[in-house]
C-alpha cells in the first residue's frame, strides 16, 4: 500500500496538468483518441505512472532524477527526429520539450514527495 500513494499522486498530477494545459492556447485535441478524449488521458497517465514507479523501483534512482532521464530520452527520441527528419519548426520542438520536461519533473516531484 505504501507505493500506491505516490503512484496515485503522480497520476492525479498528470491529469490536472493536462486539464490546465488543455485550457490554454498550447492545448491540442488528439485526432482519434482510443476511448474518447478524457478517458484516454486518464488511462494513458495511469500507464505512465505505473511505468515510472517500475523505473524508480528497479533502478533505485531518485524520482526527479529518473524523470529528467526519461524526459531527455523523450526529447531526443521524438523532438530531434521531428526537427531533423520531419521538418518540425525548432521553436515548436523547444515548446514541446519544455512541456515534456515540466510534466515529468512536476509529477515526479509529487511522486517523490508522497514516497517519503
Amino acid at each position: 500500500m505504501s507505493r500506491s500513494k505516490p503512484i496515485i499522486g503522480m497520476w492525479f498530477t498528470l491529469i490536472a496538468l493536462s486539464f490546465v494545459v488543455s485550457m490554454t492556447s498550447f492545448g491540442t485535441t488528439p485526432s482519434a483518441p482510443l476511448f474518447g478524449m478524457w478517458p484516454t488521458v486518464v488511462v494513458g497517465w495511469l500507464i505512465l505512472a505505473l511505468f515510472f514507479d517500475w523505473v524508480v523501483q528497479s533502478t533505485g534512482l531518485g524520482a526527479v532524477q529518473a524523470a529528467v532521464i526519461l524526459a531527455l530520452a523523450q526529447i531526443i527520441g521524438t523532438g530531434m527526429p521531428g526537427v531533423m527528419m520531419e521538418g518540425m519548426a525548432f521553436s515548436d520542438a523547444l515548446i514541446s520539450a519544455a512541456f515534456g520536461m515540466f510534466f515529468w519533473v512536476v509529477s515526479a516531484g509529487v511522486y517523490g514527495w508522497l514516497s517519503d
